[in-house]
């Protein structure tokens, strides 16, 4: 059973790291990696540096746990999706509208994520992870609908690696350009694209 100091210890740890959160967000977004130091995180997140060092040894682990805060809900979210009641291309559809609408919420962090050459070369392993997550969620997917007879017999895993790697360039160059598109219009895009391809033929619109 929790004690009550444990659960005190548990509250003050979630409130600090909430804290730390929107501290290196603010000064990764600000000065970009290379530019950040955990004097200025301490500061911004409103505590010594000693008491951040406590948590993160270096700007590294700091980066990793800014990444997976900042990622862990969208995967959760689209895990319930997955494994939810939904027909395969409404799922499809779902996941899709879910991403931009939390990309949309989460910019900042994002598009540094995304725009920061130093940031990308340091999370490369983690990137890669979490890229063969989402691959999997959306091969899953994919399965289903081959199995519900509204897909095509295909290489699952290949097309889902299309698809996450369509979305997430989609979004480098909307980045890069700083012409973000209406989350319908990226939606309507990909999923126009992947689910009824580029042949003209009488469709719903997803």
């Amino acid at each position: 059973m929790t004690t009550l100091a444990e659960r005190r210890k548990e509250l003050l740890d979630s409130m600090m790291k909430d804290a730390v959160y929107e501290g290196a967000v603010a000064v990764l977004t600000k000065y970009g990696l290379q530019g950040t130091t955990m004097d200025r995180v301490a500061a911004a997140s409103g505590m010594a540096k000693g008491s951040l060092y406590n948590c993160f040894r270096s700007k590294q682990e700091l980066l990793e746990f800014v990444h997976e805060r900042v990622v862990a809900p969208l995967r959760e979210a689209i895990d319930e999706v997955v494994d939810g009641s939904l027909g395969a291309a409404e799922k499809l559809t779902s996941i899709t509208r879910m991403w931009r609408e939390y990309l949309v919420q989460h910019q900042a962090v994002f598009e540094f994520l995304i725009n920061d050459q130093a940031a990308k070369q340091r999370l490369m392993a983690t990137e890669q992870t979490a890229r063969a997550t989402g691959v999997n969620q959306v091969a899953r997917i994919i399965r289903q609908g081959i199995q519900e007879g509204v897909f095509r017999p295909v290489e699952a895993t290949a097309v889902a690696e299309m698809l996450i790697n369509a979305a997430i360039g989609m979004v480098e160059q909307e980045f890069a350009s700083g012409k973000p598109r209406p989350v319908d219009m990226a939606v309507e895009m990909l999923m126009s694209v992947f689910l009824y391809g580029l042949v003209v033929t009488e469709r719903h619109t997803p």
